[in-house]
């Protein structure tokens, strides 16, 4: 009898245990490495929506007139029915980035949707525009329809005449790096440091099945630890802009002060939040789901607001990008600006041009008095 069949069915056992086996690790730990997996990636696509959930405001008893406490209540509902959608890709090698933002309303059977394009390219402190609304707006020089709207920073901050010199790092490569790594750093402390009994195993859902989702492990953060991991991402990003001489020494000192904790907590007892992260992993380890609610309130329950985003990250190491400006052509901004002073200037002139051939009208008279 042959002993292949039975090496076969041993292997087959082995490789089964350690498939098994991939995702036993503790909660806390399977994140920590999903996070440092993915934090490492050279890029990736991401899908994100952000809505409010809950917005409470006492209008009613804010000194303001009766007539403007009307507005702020409209005002009010028409944030609650706001929602934003960002698609788009993020290159690390390449040093670019790119978000189609979709701001939504939604409510009382009104449905808006108004998008927002952005392509910028770190490398060469440039800046691409899609079609928008605007283009429908705003007059277009000829041959421009379909093309990107291109700012070259690198213009913009030399006809300033060094106005605008202090800005000339944040669109390029060092405060892109500067970002990513400030945030990696942060990110990879602030979850590291959370108490292991925060991290909790999740049943899948159809939806995290279809995203190819394996394992789903929920995070629920009070509020002294949702304040300490923000003010931890936040410490290390400052830290790393100043570092890379990103950030002057006044502007680091300035900032370091929303990081102070014993300076922050004055204003921080003022009111409560709490966090629910719940985290998606794929087969690899890296995240490809995270769902984030956030719930905030002041001591008296009087203003309350809850925050919900749901994105899902894909194609890592391979991202995709739909903007391409070499295909479709691009028009600088300048050309769109003229084009549109050209067009307020006519319109002026043909304004005062109609004004003046309109039959000019005497003034009233004085009846005359007849007397017999």
């Amino acid at each position: 009898m042959s002993m292949k069949p039975s090496i076969l069915a041993v292997l087959g056992l082995f490789g089964s245990l350690i498939a098994g086996c991939s995702h036993t690790l503790p909660p806390h730990q399977e994140v920590n490495q999903a996070l440092q997996k993915t934090l490492d990636a050279t890029g990736y696509n991401y899908s994100s929506k952000s809505r409010i959930t809950n917005l409470v405001v006492p209008v009613k008893d804010l000194k303001a007139a009766a007539s403007k406490q009307e507005y702020l209540e409209k005002g009010i509902e028409i944030v609650r029915g706001i929602s934003v959608a960002a698609d788009g890709a993020i290159d690390m090698k390449a040093k670019k980035s790119e978000v189609l933002y979709n701001l939504q309303y939604n409510q009382d059977n009104l449905d808006v949707s108004v998008k927002v394009p952005l392509l910028l390219d770190y490398t060469t402190q440039t800046l691409y525009v899609g079609t928008t609304f605007l283009n429908s707006i705003f007059p277009l020089p000829p041959g421009s329809k379909g093309k990107m709207i291109k700012v070259d920073f690198n213009e913009v901050f030399k006809e300033s005449q060094g106005k605008t010199d202090r800005f000339k790092d944040v669109f390029g490569k060092k405060n892109f790096d500067s970002v990513q790594e400030g945030l990696k750093k942060g990110v990879l402390k602030g979850f590291a440091d959370l108490k292991d009994e925060r991290f909790a195993d999740q049943p899948l859902t159809g939806d995290d099945k279809s995203a190819g989702v394996v394992r789903r492990v929920s995070v629920n953060l009070n509020h002294e630890e949702s304040v300490t991991l923000f003010l931890t991402i936040a410490d290390a990003l400052i830290q790393r802009l100043y570092q890379d001489a990103v950030l002057s020494k006044e502007e680091y000192g300035t900032l370091m002060i929303l990081t102070d904790r014993q300076k922050m907590d004055t204003y921080l007892a003022k009111f409560s939040m709490s966090v629910v992260l719940d985290i998606g992993l794929d087969a690899a380890g890296r995240i490809n789901k995270m769902e984030t609610r956030m719930a905030a309130t002041d001591k008296d329950k009087q203003y309350q607001l809850g925050i919900e985003n749901i994105s899902s990250f894909n194609r890592y190491g391979t991202p995709v990008f739909s903007m391409k400006p070499e295909l479709t052509g691009t028009v600088d901004y300048k050309e769109i600006l003229n084009a549109y002073l050209a067009a307020k200037a006519a319109a002026k002139t043909e304004a005062a041009a109609l004004k003046n051939k309109l039959p000019k009208q005497d003034g009233p008279q004085e009846e005359k008095k007849v007397t017999e």
